[in-house]
């Protein structure tokens, strides 16, 4: 393992079994990616630094990091940096969808959703935030409430592994079933593939925003889904509801591809109508983006 930063790539963390092993070599591979990029000095360390500003006390800068850096940093109290998160996973049917004849490196959107969770995880215990999880899908709500001990992320993760697929997509209940749930501000990050009106989404989202939660949401599709290869008659079966249909590819793809991506135009004019981060992402994508995306957000909510 003489780069890290490969470990980024889901085809290569699908060769890994231990899930706690994983979340280590994504956040490891992220933080070598950022030394390497524009964002150099910019790391997992923030949650306990800030920038040097003038009237600062000199006794709090940490001239290790200025050595490494070369920019100064502020040491900051833990109990001024700790934030309180919610990991919502899809747990539809549709999200084992894994793309067609291999594609995606046969990463499903659960496993992936599963990769990048268990990375934030890693990252915000590492910070000393407290990470909880749910899974939902239209009538399942599995709750498991937040926490920051010590040997927090093994379980976390042992019990994000146990996550059973299955049913329909529609989140709208679960996520107001969450928003009761959670007490005091909350970084609430939602993985899913969101197959379901989008309006219905929205409506959860905006209540989310009324009870003074961040939220940043994770849009995951398969190749196959966005780029649909397909050439002569299929058979399509809804993994979601098991209904089948039988056509000739070629003569619905234009239209499926618009559909699409009026689908996902809806979804992002929404959640930037109420201020909500999204993030369009395919299994075959690394997860620099998207851990680029919640360190930015964190940076804000603090």
């Amino acid at each position: 393992m003489n780069d890290l930063t490969q470990y980024l790539q889901p085809s290569i963390l699908a060769k890994v079994d231990n899930l706690e092993l994983i979340a280590k070599y994504i956040v490891e591979g992220f933080l070598i990616g950022l030394h390497r990029s524009p964002y150099h000095g910019f790391s997992v360390e923030f949650s306990s630094y800030r920038k040097y500003e003038p009237g600062d006390e000199l006794k709090f800068i940490d001239w290790r990091v200025f050595g490494r850096t070369d920019k100064y940093y502020v040491k900051q109290f833990e109990e001024t940096t700790n934030l309180n998160c919610y990991l919502v996973m899809d747990i539809s049917g549709s999200m084992e969808y894994a793309g067609h004849d291999g594609r995606s490196g046969g990463i499903s959107k659960l496993r992936y959703g599963m990769y990048l969770n268990a990375g934030l995880a890693y990252m915000m215990l590492r910070q000393g935030d407290a990470v909880g999880l749910v899974g939902l899908n239209a009538k399942t709500f599995e709750f498991i409430p937040s926490s920051s001990k010590s040997n927090w992320l093994m379980q976390l993760l042992a019990r994000m592994s146990q996550l059973k697929t299955g049913g329909e997509t529609g989140l709208g209940r679960g996520l107001s079933l969450l928003a009761e749930r959670v007490k005091g501000r909350s970084l609430i990050i939602i993985t899913s593939d969101l197959l379901m009106p989008p309006n219905e989404l929205l409506e959860a989202l905006s209540y989310f925003r009324y009870k003074n939660h961040e939220v940043i949401i994770f849009h995951v599709l398969t190749d196959t889904e966005l780029k649909f290869p397909f050439t002569r008659q299929t058979n399509f079966v809804d993994m979601e509801t098991g209904n089948e249909i039988i056509t000739e590819s070629a003569y619905i793809r234009e239209e499926y591809k618009r559909l699409l991506g009026e689908h996902i135009g809806a979804l992002k004019r929404g959640c930037r109508d109420v201020n909500v981060d999204f993030l369009s992402l395919a299994t075959s994508d690394d997860l620099g983006n998207a851990l680029m995306t919640y360190m930015a957000k964190r940076a804000e909510y603090l």
